[in-house]
């Protein structure tokens, strides 16, 4: 495709030397956007392509460019782009290791203390609570929370496989 000649072409016409602009000046901008809508249109129509629905006609989905890819190059791909959240495979080791250490310990504890463990720092919800708002939670005092917390925390650590390190 000759998306950029295309611009240069339909540039010509309209230039005006009259004005005291470079020709270059005038066409620069008009071939680098046809060049840009030139790749803008082609990603839509890889993005999307049409599926026909059965009641509502023909809607459009979402596809990615992965997907169009024949299969060696969606691997080169692949390896070709790293994932920078994604953790190395012994850190995630290292992670499961320790939260079956923590569960184990946990389990050693009462059951006031695993619950008030567990709500406290979000292993029930995924969101960990101030100490005032566990408080509230379980009817205690900020005092009473604050103590109930470390002893539970003394407690758990004395049974964690590494406090003696």
């Amino acid at each position: 495709k000759q998306a950029g000649n295309l611009g240069l072409w339909k540039t010509v016409p309209k230039f005006d030397a009259a004005r005291g602009m470079k020709f270059l000046t005038y066409a620069a901008p008009a071939i680098r956007n046809a060049m840009m809508d030139m790749v803008r249109d082609a990603f839509n129509a890889f993005e999307q392509r049409m599926v026909m629905e059965d009641k509502d006609g023909i809607c459009y989905q979402r596809v990615s460019l992965d997907d169009v890819l024949p299969g060696e190059e969606q691997l080169r791909r692949i390896e070709a782009i790293a994932d920078p959240y994604a953790m190395q495979p012994q850190s995630i080791m290292e992670e499961q290791e320790s939260r079956r250490e923590l569960y184990d310990g946990l389990k050693r504890l009462t059951q006031r203390e695993q619950t008030y463990l567990l709500y406290r720092y979000g292993f029930t919800d995924g969101e960990e609570h101030p100490l005032i708002g566990t408080a509230i939670y379980f009817h205690l005092t900020k005092g009473r929370a604050k103590k109930t917390e470390e002893q539970a925390m003394d407690n758990l650590w004395l049974e964690l496989p590494w406090w003696f390190i």
